[in-house]
């Protein structure tokens, strides 16, 4: 299971997405995992959410020299949020109506994750003790964790501009090796924002870095359809490691990609001539 799961996801990164300088292809040799379905229905509702922010996350890796782009969501309920990368929340709404017997083929005949997407990790926060739970994957290791002490220590500034439509004041606060500035409007008084961000008297609708490397920036703000605010619980198989562990292994995956596919990997093929990629696109929101 664990393979297929990883195959598709780099396939679909590596072969449709970011350029990496060589045809990769991952073998396995089960095609009736084709048959099997999409993904267990573990989640548990824990929320109905009240609004909806689509953001537009960009990164930037200038090692590479490329810009990558991601369509995310904020769903905002009385007593959680939860972010996720949109692709994520579009799998989800279409198992849901599918009543979860949608198979990993049908899956893959509807949509394929979009080229140059790089943001994979979902995270779900209880409002009340501001605890934080990341679920994503690196590669073929798909993994949970729990964030406790994901906390902002901003500080106001005068500044104001407008978002969306909506007018804004700025903040400023250094978090985990990074110095973030972000825009947040009083006129929707709720403590959230995308990805970790949270601890400022309105939604938070842009952040970005200091050095212009990360940003968030809020395109449309909407009703929720009828889909709930979920616990996903993990699946067999997932790991649940460390924040910190989390860390090294991206940054393994990136920057020594031949050496992490080969110690994952047990059957790797290339085209004559080509080579298992060298790296891949690192500019990660943590440092620290």
């Amino acid at each position: 299971m664990n393979h297929f799961r990883f195959l598709i996801s780099f396939l679909l990164v590596v072969c449709g997405g970011l350029p990496v300088g060589g045809q990769t292809v991952i073998t396995t040799d089960d095609p009736a995992i084709y048959d099997m379905v999409y993904r267990p229905k573990n989640e548990e509702r824990v929320d109905s959410p009240r609004l909806e922010c689509l953001y537009e996350y960009t990164a930037v890796d200038t090692i590479l020299g490329q810009t990558a782009l991601a369509q995310t969501l904020l769903q905002v309920g009385d007593g959680w949020t939860k972010f996720q990368p949109y692709y994520e929340y579009w799998k989800d709404s279409v198992c849901w109506r599918s009543d979860w017997k949608i198979t990993y083929g049908e899956f893959l005949k509807i949509k394929a994750r979009p080229a140059q997407s790089t943001l994979t990790e979902s995270q779900l926060r209880n409002v009340a003790d501001g605890d934080i739970t990341c679920m994503g994957n690196v590669g073929m290791d798909y993994y949970i964790y729990e964030d406790s002490t994901a906390r902002m220590e901003w500080t106001l500034l005068a500044d104001t501009a407008t978002v969306c439509g909506y007018p804004c004041r700025k903040a400023k606060a250094w978090f985990r090796g990074r110095q973030w500035e972000a825009w947040y409007t009083e006129e929707i008084p709720v403590d959230a924002g995308p990805w970790k961000f949270n601890g400022l008297p309105g939604l938070i609708l842009r952040a970005r870095t200091t050095d212009d490397m990360l940003m968030f920036d809020a395109v449309a703000l909407r009703k929720p359809g009828a889909y709930y605010i979920a616990r996903t619980f993990p699946e067999r198989g997932d790991q649940r490691p460390t924040r910190e562990t989390v860390l090294e292994l991206e940054y393994n995956a990136a920057r020594m990609t031949e050496q992490y596919l080969r110690s994952r990997v047990k059957v790797v093929s290339t085209s004559p001539g080509k080579r298992l990629p060298q790296r891949m696109f690192y500019q990660p929101l943590e440092l620290e």
